[in-house]
């Protein structure tokens, strides 16, 4: 097999392992919501958010503390099978299940592409943009019945063997590199991925509030789109000059997306596109640690985004906050104070 092969056979194997584990969790998600009370269905919710995203980083601490892929993976793909099948008889308990394999698949699948991408975002770009399509087809298909379920549990099957016959990665110490970020880039970035977060938080409750489902599939589409479009484009430009186009643009679009769905999904795309190059950024920050990277980069920072909708009952209080227009000024403010303060910076001068 080419070294091309190689490289990308195992991010397009766990890229659909996790379109298929979120389609499950959304179908799952969806169909129990059908069938229950609003306050039944939310906490299942919180539920599913608090293991699936919120324990992605402990599950990068266990598999960095042992240091080995194999065993992990196959507990991922045990996890998302007994998930399907409990659900048959216990939705709400097939749902915890779904939380947790959510956490080790994506920290799982996440560490191994890490392992394998030779510093490009296109293999990570395959891995991460199959979920939020998967998550949102699942959502929509939440009234045609378990038997859908099946699909899932032959999936499971299917990509289990393909991805367990193939030797996974190993962990290796990684050669000394240059500093990728500086200071700079670190609050420049984080800035803009707050801002465009506080923006993209406000306009999906939107759409979600007017119950557009033709819009959801927008959202999931363009979602897709964006990460696999990012990690091509990011390879040949630079992600740095990449990110200081898309996310600001993300920002303006997200501004003026409130009403018009396509602007909103382009905004979308641009903001999702950065997804692959923050996971590679992390992991260059932690060389020792790609679980912990992943789950810092695609649990953390996710439940970290939604916390504050959790905490607040009233949705007119959540449309307030996020969306008046004196909060995005002030955080234009901050990120041009933060820019000035950090040019100014007095050079390190070195023998």
């Amino acid at each position: 097999m080419t070294a091309i092969h190689q490289k990308y056979q195992h991010p397009l194997l766990w890229g659909l392992l996790h379109g298929l584990n979120d389609f499950t969790a959304g179908y799952m998600i969806s169909a129990y919501a059908y069938a229950q009370d609003a306050r039944s269905a939310f906490l299942i919710l919180i539920i599913y958010a608090i293991l699936g995203f919120g324990g992605q980083l402990p599950v990068g601490f266990i598999i960095d503390r042992y240091r080995l892929l194999k065993p992990f993976a196959q507990l991922s793909l045990l996890l998302l099978l007994l998930a399907s099948l409990v659900y048959f008889v216990s939705p709400a308990t097939g749902i915890v299940l779904s939380g947790l394999a959510s956490a080790w698949i994506h920290v799982t699948g996440g560490a191994v592409c890490l392992r394998v991408h030779e510093e490009e975002n296109t293999p990570i770009a395959l891995f991460t943009a199959p979920g939020v399509l998967g998550l949102t087809i699942g959502g929509l298909a939440g009234t045609m019945g378990t038997s859908l379920l099946l699909v899932s549990i032959a999936g499971t099957v299917l990509l289990g063997a393909l991805i367990l016959r193939r030797p996974l990665p190993v962990y290796n110490l990684p050669q000394k590199k240059e500093a990728v970020l500086d200071t700079h880039d670190w609050v420049m970035l984080g800035l803009l991925l707050v801002m465009c977060f506080r923006s993209f938080l406000y306009d999906v409750i939107n759409q979600v509030g007017a119950l557009r489902e033709e819009g959801l599939v927008i959202i999931g589409i363009s979602a897709f789109a964006g990460k696999l479009i990012g990690g091509l484009v990011a390879d040949r430009v630079g992600w740095k000059k990449y990110t200081y186009i898309t996310l600001p643009l993300a920002f303006i679009l997200f501004q003026s997306g409130k009403d018009n769905i396509y602007a909103l999904a382009f905004g979308i795309a641009c903001l999702q596109s950065s997804v692959p190059i923050t996971l590679l950024l992390m992991s260059r920050s932690l060389p020792l640690y790609p679980a912990t990277a992943a789950g810092l980069s695609l649990g953390t920072s996710v439940a970290l985004a939604g916390f504050p909708l959790y905490m607040i009952a009233r949705k007119e209080t959540v449309l307030h906050w996020f969306g008046n227009y004196w909060i995005s000024a002030a955080y234009f403010a901050l990120l041009l104070a933060a820019w000035w303060i950090l040019s100014k910076k007095i050079p390190v001068h070195r023998r």
